[in-house]
């Protein structure tokens, strides 16, 4: 296999770089001997980085320069208020009319979406017997309720009197 892969880089001119070859042998020797891989001169050098991000104050304006670029900035604020908004370019009537409708229209559209669909999906659930339909009526005469359950009417009026029958249904329920 070595062979066929020398032949075809020979046939193609490709030759061994030196430069690599010496590479890895320097890495080898320094893997070899435990030193670091990292040599000065191989090292990226980060010691001018965080200077740049100090503020020397070159990159600041003089006021001068700050006059130029923004001249109404240094105009009086009505007369920054009357130029700004000659510079403005308001919405015509008819625009706005335009807006209105294509709103009106995406809320119709998007509505009537959100109501089929939430009536699809309650036909579907009562269909298949999740939630039950309006007109079904259940019979629950034969429900079994705690002794005094439906007295609760009368302890509205009173709290110690619902405070007391809470407690002694929660005991009633415990000892059972």
């Amino acid at each position: 296999m070595r062979a066929k892969i020398r032949a075809r880089a020979s046939q193609e001119g490709i030759e061994k770089s030196v430069a690599t070859k010496k590479a890895i042998e320097e890495a080898t020797q320094r893997a070899m001997s435990g030193t670091s891989s990292a040599t000065p001169d191989t090292m990226l050098d980060l010691s001018g980085f965080g200077e740049k991000f100090t503020d020397d104050g070159t990159d600041e304006l003089t006021p001068e320069e700050q006059a130029e670029i923004d001249k109404i900035a240094n105009m009086p604020l009505f007369d920054q208020l009357k130029e700004e908004l000659t510079n403005t370019r308001f919405p015509t009537p008819l625009a706005v009319f335009q807006t209105a409708c294509v709103m009106a229209l995406i809320f119709a559209v998007s509505a009537t979406l959100i109501l089929k669909g939430d009536a699809t999906i309650r036909d579907a659930y009562m269909n298949f017997g999740f939630i039950p339909r309006p007109d079904e009526v259940y019979d629950f005469s034969d429900l079994d309720l705690p002794d005094g359950f439906l007295d609760q009417q009368n302890l509205e009026s009173n709290i110690e009197d619902a405070i007391g029958f809470a407690t002694d249904t929660a005991d009633q329920i415990l000892d059972n």
